[in-house]
């Protein structure tokens, strides 16, 4: 279902650019300066996997560079799981915040990097996400110590998406030769959208 400024997907309603409250928070200042100015496909890639992987209810999740936090609100709202989300970019959460509202669930967010998600801090979760998050050369060591720091905590599985760049093709390349239970499953949508990558999931 869309209309000119809402539309539905994976039983999420999601707000158009053009909707009124998508311009008043950008006219309050919540301008993004790190790529969070929309929702990214690979959310939906993610989505489409844990639709035939479905998570327990009240699986603890944590979805890192979180942006809009569409991919959390999917999981609180479809599994009844307790999700928070981190970006290090503070002017998109209340974008995030939002969308958890308009799709009748509660996310905790805060403003993060991921080199401050300690071990300590990683052991609140059984799940850490993110979809298109290793966009930059540096951000694959970023993200290879994160993940190494989250099966340290007890993190039970760490699943990542993006549209096949090189920073992402390295991480997955590292997390192979790293470890044993390891995939990376190659995805594609037509619809809600037309998306297509792969999955790194490590458990």
């Amino acid at each position: 279902m869309t209309n000119r400024t809402m539309r539905r997907a994976f039983g999420l309603r999601i707000l158009n650019a053009n909707h009124k409250d998508i311009r008043r928070l950008k006219r309050e200042g919540n301008q993004a300066v790190l790529h969070g100015h929309k929702f990214w496909n690979s959310s939906f890639l993610i989505m489409d996997y844990l639709k035939k992987n479905p998570l327990k209810r009240n699986t603890r999740v944590l979805e890192i560079g979180c942006g809009w936090g569409l991919l959390g609100i999917y999981c609180a709202k479809t599994f009844a799981c307790k999700v928070d989300g981190i970006d290090a970019d503070k002017n998109v959460l209340p974008f995030l915040q939002l969308h958890a509202e308009l799709n009748d669930v509660s996310i905790r967010t805060e403003n993060k990097t991921f080199q401050r998600l300690t071990t300590d801090y990683l052991s609140q979760y059984d799940l850490v996400l993110g979809a298109d998050i290793c966009y930059w050369d540096e951000m694959t060591g970023i993200l290879a110590n994160l993940i190494a720091r989250s099966r340290r905590a007890g993190v039970k599985q760490v699943i990542i998406a993006d549209p096949c760049r090189p920073p992402f093709t390295d991480l997955a390349e590292r997390c192979m030769d790293r470890y044993d239970q390891v995939k990376v499953k190659r995805k594609f949508l037509s619809k809600p959208v037309k998306a297509s990558g792969d999955i790194l999931v490590v458990n």
